[in-house]
């Protein structure tokens, strides 16, 4: 499907916050960004504004928009709400999941473990800036198939925004290391033994041992 000139301006911006290129409190220029993806000021505009309606960004009065610098409460409470929305979804897809999402689970949780590998490869077992986009991208498309078997698409977009801050906020932190990405593939594992199993109580404790292990993880780094 092809995006209109709006959504392609926000996905460009988004990416860009996504890969650390504006840290936490960094201005955006509307027409610094416009003249680098090259498109008048209108669209990057309407992106911001989006972006701000997320949380990504605030308006400062005469000065410009920032991008935001979230302080370890609103950090603690992403993750609250995604242990309460994911452990729920868990449950539901273990209740719901079919042979041919059941297929994609495992299929993605395969890219896992390939990612892990991988880095097993690199120096000091670190992964590289490539390595850790594509596995945060199939760690993403893992947690959204399993909100999507669970059917709620409100859930699955209040997660979504969720991660994408998490993501955002916990870019510059987090270091995705062997031990890092293995303990994510073993506790995917887990989530996903459960569900195959149909076992809905298993399938959302695994979930929440996940997510609280994962902000565990991001609030060890961010007091770095």
């Amino acid at each position: 499907m092809m995006l209109t000139l709006k959504e392609h301006v926000y996905q460009i911006i988004l990416e860009k916050l996504e890969r650390g290129d504006v840290p936490p409190g960094g201005r955006l220029s509307d027409e610094a960004l416009a003249k680098e993806i090259g498109v008048s000021r209108s669209p990057v505009r309407e992106a911001i504004n989006q972006l701000a309606s997320k949380g990504l960004i605030e308006y400062r009065p005469r000065r410009g928009s920032f991008m935001k610098l979230p302080d370890r409460k609103e950090m603690e409470q992403l993750y609250e709400t995604r242990v309460a929305l994911e452990g729920f979804a868990a449950a539901k897809a273990a209740e719901r999941v079919d042979e041919a999402s059941l297929a994609q689970l495992e299929g993605l949780n395969r890219d896992l473990l390939d990612a892990v590998k991988q880095c097993r490869c690199h120096p000091d077992k670190m992964a590289d800036q490539e390595l850790t986009d594509r596995f945060l991208a199939v760690d993403l498309d893992f947690h959204l198939r399993i909100l999507a078997v669970a059917g709620n698409p409100k859930i699955l977009e209040m997660v979504h925004d969720c991660k994408i801050l998490i993501r955002v906020f916990g870019h510059v932190p987090i270091e995705h290391d062997l031990r890092l990405m293995a303990n994510t593939y073993r506790q995917h594992s887990r989530v996903l033994r459960s569900i195959r199993r149909r076992d809905a109580e298993g399938a959302r404790n695994s979930m929440l041992r996940h997510i609280v292990a994962a902000c565990d993880a991001v609030l060890a780094g961010c007091a770095k």
